[in-house]
């Protein structure tokens, strides 16, 4: 007779032992997993064994994604509107981000390397299921301690990317934004997309992960991100019926820059929490007056010095009248809204921990790990579900080894 002894053709491992490699490679570097495999679960793998297998997996979980959002891309609109789940959160926020990778595809032509070495650019998305409160007044009027404290907003403004002239310090945001405050919406589970294939590819793929967890049903929708044209635009595309949402630690950056450009003690200071709380407050025309008024009085900045007080006044000024419409927080709390983008801050810094440093090289295998680490920050039934699947898919597909025994 013949008996199945549940090894897939070609692979080392059962589909048990497969999804350990799986998990314990997506955490952390091949040689580490293989440490983690032996010391955990007894496992002696080799380092080949474990990043072929891990890619194969992650590969067909890039599979499923795409055929994911071709068919969500399929749908009539009335069908993309609907929910195909019967759970349709209180919440629903979407927030994106993008992270840094490098990569040093052999396939690639030298032409095509990218000015700044092998850093590319990957993108990270996540969908939030939220619980709030409605309230008919803003339920926190006054702006949090946290963002009038000269030493706090000191640190804050040279860790912010794009602040403190690093291009990498976004990676290392600080995690105490004002969640605790009065009426701050509550995270129930989230779900994670990440891609290294373009902005088109990602908001394909994020609208489609959203549709399918039903956020275009939920009525309170928002989507939170920071001034970046590429996350406006894929809002745009494909979540226009979403609240649109600044992120506010990167707004209150721009308003503490110019507030303390050029100026210094007592009444630099009082400018910028004058001005902070009018951010806070949604009160958008007073503070671009008061920050137009400081531009005019410094004057026209010099070509190419973006460090002059005239320089950053100005950028602040047209960052502030760009995002405008995005600003109304005192709007976005009395609807039970996030009005920052630190759970998508954090979920890029725990996938940088696996895909990112100054000797990770990817070349191919970048987007199955993205997609792994993606689907392990992820808390949905994804990962179940999909193991499942896979092991079901494979048996009706017979491949898997048989051994030949006695009747």
């Amino acid at each position: 007779m013949t008996k199945a002894i549940g090894v897939e053709v070609g692979c080392p491992f059962t589909p048990a032992v497969l999804r350990k490699v799986a998990y314990a490679s997506s955490q952390s570097a091949f040689v580490p997993a293989t440490k983690d495999l032996a010391a955990l679960a007894e496992l002696k793998v080799s380092r080949e064994q474990v990043q072929r297998w891990t890619k194969r997996v992650g590969e067909e979980r890039v599979r499923e994604v795409e055929r994911a959002a071709e068919a969500y891309d399929e749908l009539p609109l009335p069908e993309r509107r609907k929910s195909p789940t019967a759970q349709v959160p209180q919440v629903a926020c979407v927030q994106m981000d993008g992270g840094r990778i490098q990569i040093r595809d052999r396939h690639e032509k030298a032409k095509s390397r990218e000015p700044k070495g092998y850093w590319r650019e990957d993108l990270v998305g996540c969908c939030l299921s939220m619980a709030s409160e409605e309230h008919a007044t803003d339920p926190c009027p006054t702006i949090p301690e946290t963002f009038v404290d000269p030493v706090r907003m000191n640190d804050l403004s040279r860790e912010i990317k794009g602040f403190s002239g690093d291009t990498e310090a976004a990676d290392e945001l600080p995690q105490d934004s004002p969640t605790d405050r009065e009426g701050c919406p509550t995270v129930l589970v989230r779900s994670v997309v990440a891609t290294r294939q373009g902005v088109e590819t990602f908001g394909k793929q994020l609208v489609a992960e959203a549709h399918a967890r039903g956020f275009h049903a939920a009525r309170r929708k928002a989507f939170v991100a920071d001034g970046s044209a590429s996350n406006w635009g894929v809002h745009r595309k494909h979540f226009s019926h979403y609240t649109p949402v600044l992120d506010f630690t990167h707004a209150i950056c721009y308003v503490y820059a110019a507030a303390m450009a050029g100026q210094t003690g007592n009444a630099a200071w009082r400018t910028y929490v004058a001005w902070a709380q009018w951010l806070w407050s949604g009160n958008t025309t007073k503070l671009i007056a008061a920050v137009e008024a400081r531009s005019a009085e410094l004057g026209l900045p010099v070509e190419d010095d973006e460090t002059s007080p005239a320089a950053i006044v100005a950028r602040a000024l047209g960052y502030l009248k760009n995002q405008r419409q995005r600003m109304k927080y005192d709007q976005y709390r009395k609807l039970g809204l996030p009005i920052t983008s630190s759970h998508i801050e954090s979920i890029i810094k725990q996938i940088n921990r696996r895909v990112k440093g100054t000797e990770k090289f990817w070349d191919r295998g970048a987007e199955p790990m993205l997609r792994l680490a993606a689907d392990h920050l992820s808390e949905t039934n994804t990962l179940d579900q999909f193991w499942k699947n896979r092991q079901h898919r494979l048996s009706s597909t017979r491949r898997y080894q048989s051994t030949q025994t006695a009747a």
